[in-house]
């Protein structure tokens, strides 16, 4: 842990162990970091770390720091300066102003000197344990592993049992170690350590543990049932001062922000709800009016009893950006985004949403109100009872403030009942690193992301409409010739007769209504098979929904204010912490074929810039090497080998330089339909072989690399045991519906379970590298901005001057990720570009 710098000094250093396998990239050996590493990584002595961290900040462990100063200007500042309290008194002369105004504006002092405290460690803490015992010896196999199976450590008891060679069913939990403090001492017992409840000034109980206080909160919420009636509706300056009182007393405040609409970088802002204790929460409403209300120039009519939209953000600014006041959301970028147009910076922030994502990820949806249920076992208002829906949607605009103050209060009370319910899991089921690292600082990243967007060409776009229309044109005069009629393609019931009963095709299958299944699956297969005629309505298909969904329908998602389009990413929809992006959906765009590679040709940069594509190569496929442990795999990936010529020269037999590109092909099929788990029927259908063959493929290539069969087997055990898998990060994937009666559906989950792990660690890669990548730019001095995430890859807007050191430091950010958290036994590798549209940059 980087604070513990603090401790090193003259004849203290910290003992760093290796990791990764000698030799690879990114391996380290054992080593004692001194005074000389820590002022190579802070920039300053160890004495002086507290103050450049008080400086810097940490977004990871929610210490603000100084707005806009990274670790390396901090460590400027205090080597100039000697120390923070001189810097801070001497800061009205620095002559930069933005920096000057965020070393001497008071609420910014404020926050400067309380990070320290957040950082500075506590060095007078009671210490039972006699120095003796803390130090480092050689365990004995069995009390460790026994020690290990307590605290419910699976993976590292495994681990040690093999290396100490000891049968875990053997040995049992040491009781000892359970809901206690404790420790073994020299003489080889088993030491429990007193603790003492200074204010009953009584022994806690054994089972005082973050498993029963997490347990007993849950049983706390869930019988404090909510009385709506004690909503209160702020009409007056001073009912809001009282409210913004009380949250600074509490220390933390639960909001809501009630808006026109469903876009943040557009709506208006309707009202704001504040919750500082289960069942105190009042709605401040702001621009409610009257259905149809508006004169002939749009102006809108509010209702009255309305306090004034800039004097109530002006008090609640300082409330919202103090850091001394934790604020909490459910989906706080949302909030996050609607109120920084408002001149809102929140800060610091809990996002309940993501709580539960971390928590719970596979297990239900995150939505509040399915949360309320299932947490406090308490039903929401809907959305649909206050603001209608359908033809009767009238906006919340509309709404009547004593039911909009119903409704709003409410939401903000159930995101605090439910951080009070989720956040001590965290810890009890220890997963508060992963929620803290790869969860909340995604909030302020993809909302500066959303923020910025991304340029496109209208013109462009309108001119592929057109040619996909008329390529579109040409498809059905071809498929029409070839059926014998004219018929809807769009029509799954008209295309079903037409493939099953007027052409006989085989392979045919109904839907739950009876109807033949046209799906993208169905026809594949027959696609597969050398069906010329299936393949030209997949062509259509694909041209028509490149047509529908991209040409026609990103123009009218360019905002009128930024002339940009803002997507807008999903944090908590897939069960392995991948992203996902909708208004517009950006991740299916295809790349490798021509009409995809035309849309992104579309996504332009600002005049006198670049965009610049980091993508990472074959990320899954590195993880997999690292995670199942293959030699081979590790030492092509070590060696800068063609992963894919490689794993068909093991295969075939076929030595490298004599390769055809249809044997590299088969290998590259091979190897990323393995990470999925493919069968024999899908590799079929993918290289359009027999399935027999197929198969032999399989077969040969586990044999070649048994270690990748062994790790699915093992995961398959696991998952079906624990229902969970785990990524070497940390995030734990759920998977309930593993021990479904349906054969089917039980081997779908065992595929998507030998997948998690991968794909899931890639995804928190990419997480860590966004969380940094801000801050580093700005470090550097550069001028480029973060605009995209797609799957493996990052787009950035820099200006054309920078492109080349942007690249460098993107790459470079990108490939050490992992670090220090997981060192990989094979190196990651990004591939970078510049270029004026995304297409080509790719």
């Amino acid at each position: 842990d980087k604070d513990l710098m603090q401790l090193i000094g003259e004849g203290v250093a910290m003992y760093d162990p290796a990791s990764g396998s000698a030799g690879a990239k990114g391996a380290r050996e054992e080593r004692f970091i001194t005074q000389a590493e820590v002022v190579d990584y802070f920039g300053v002595t160890p004495d002086k770390v507290v103050d450049v961290q008080a400086l810097a900040g940490d977004s990871t462990d929610n210490v603000p720091g100084a707005k806009g100063i990274g670790l390396k200007t901090a460590a400027q500042l205090i080597n100039e300066f000697g120390d923070l309290e001189t810097l801070l008194s001497q800061a009205q002369h620095i002559k930069q102003p933005k920096r000057r105004e965020a070393l001497t504006e008071p609420d910014a002092v404020a926050r400067i000197r309380l990070s320290k405290k957040l950082v500075a460690l506590v060095q007078n803490v009671p210490l039972s344990v006699p120095l003796d015992d803390l130090g480092l010896c050689e365990p004995d196999g069995k009390t460790l592993v026994a020690f290990l199976q307590a605290m419910e450590f699976t993976t590292i008891t495994r681990r040690v049992a093999e290396l100490y060679d000891v049968e875990i069913a053997t040995i049992a939990p040491d009781p000892a170690f359970c809901g206690a403090a404790a420790w073994l001492g020299r003489d080889g017992q088993s030491q429990v350590e007193e603790q003492i409840d200074q204010k009953e000034n009584r022994l806690i109980i054994d089972d005082d543990t973050p498993q029963r206080y997490a347990m007993l909160r849950d049983q706390q919420e869930k019988a404090q049932k909510i009385d709506r009636t004690l909503y209160k509706t702020i009409t007056t300056l001073t009912q809001l001062d009282q409210c913004i009182m009380q949250a600074q007393q509490a220390g933390v405040v639960a909001l809501d922000t009630e808006t026109t609409s469903l876009d943040p970088m557009q709506c208006r802002l309707v009202g704001v709800s504040l919750s500082t204790a289960p069942g105190v929460a009042c709605y401040v409403p702001l621009q409610h009016c009257e259905v149809g209300a508006g004169d002939l120039f749009g102006e809108r009519a509010l209702l009255p009893g309305q306090l004034s939209l800039s004097a109530v953000i002006e008090r609640l600014k300082p409330l919202l950006e103090d850091a001394s006041v934790l604020k909490i959301a459910h989906n706080m970028k949302y909030d996050l985004l609607v109120l920084a147009r408002y001149g809102i910076d929140i800060r610091p922030i809990e996002d309940t949403m993501l709580l539960s994502y971390a928590l719970d990820t596979g297990r239900n949806n995150h939505g509040l109100d399915e949360l309320a249920l299932k947490h406090l076992g308490h039903e929401n208002i809907p959305f649909s009872a206050v603001a209608g829906s359908g033809r009767n949607f009238i906006g919340f605009e509309h709404v009547a403030i004593d039911k909009a103050t119903e409704y709003a209060a409410e939401d903000a009370d159930v995101a605090l009942r439910l951080w009070r319910v989720l956040r001590p899991r965290l810890c009890a089921e220890h997963l508060t690193n992963v929620y803290e690292t790869l969860e909340r600082p995604m909030v302020a990243t993809l909302a500066a992301m959303e923020q910025r967007g991304v340029m496109i060409d209208r013109v462009m776009l309108l001119r592929l409409s057109g040619e996909f229309a008329l390529d579109m044109t040409r498809l059905e005069k071809e498929i029409f010739h070839q059926a014998g009629e004219s018929f809807n393609l769009a029509s799954p019931k008209q295309l079903g007769e037409i493939l099953f009963v007027k052409m006989g095709l085989p392979g045919a299958k109904k839907t739950a209504t009876g109807a033949w299944s046209t799906s993208a699956d169905v026809l594949e297969e027959l696609a597969a098979e050398g069906n010329a005629f299936v393949r030209l309505i997949l062509d259509w298909r694909q041209l028509s929904k490149l047509k529908s969904t991209y040409a026609d329908a990103l123009p009218g998602f360019i905002n009128p204010q930024t002339g940009r389009v803002h997507t807008s990413y999903s944090l908590a929809s897939t069960t392995t912490g991948r992203l996902s992006s909708s208004d517009p959906n950006l991740q299916n765009i295809p790349v490798r074929n021509e009409a995809g590679r035309k849309i992104r040709k579309a996504f332009i940069a600002r005049p006198d810039h670049l965009l610049i594509s980091a993508d990472y190569s074959q990320i899954e496929l590195r993880l997999l090497a690292h995670i199942a442990d293959i030699p081979q795999l590790k030492q092509a990936f070590a060696d800068n080998i063609d992963i894919h010529a490689m794993t068909a020269s093991e295969m075939f037999g076929v030595p490298i330089k004599d390769m055809s590109s249809e044997v590299r092909r088969r290998a590259k099929a091979i190897n990323f339909g393995i990470i999925y788990g493919i069968s024999a029927f899908g590799l079929a259908n993918q290289l359009a072989i027999p399935r027999e063959e197929a198969a032999a493929y399989i077969k040969r290539y586990f044999e070649r690399f048994p270690g990748i069969r062994d790790y699915m087997e093992s995961i398959k055990k696991l998952v079906r045991e624990q229902m969970s898998v785990t990524t070497i990060f940390g995030r734990v994937c759920h998977f309930p519906r593993i021990a479904s009666a349906n054969a089917s559906d039980r081997a779908f989950f065992e595929r998507a379970a030998i997948n998690a792990p991968i794909q899931g660690a890639a995804a928190d890669i990419i997480r860590r590298a966004m969380a940094q990548m801000d801050v580093a730019l700005s470090d550097a001095g550069l001028a480029a901005r973060m605009l995209l995430q797609v799957h493996d890859e990052l787009v950035f807007e820099a200006p054309k001057v920078e492109a080349d050191a942007t690249i460098e430091l993107v790459r470079r950010v990108m490939e050490n990720a992992p670090l220090p958290a997981v060192h990989l036994s094979v190196p990651l590798k990004v591939d970078a570009r510049a270029a004026l549209n995304w297409d080509e940059a790719h």
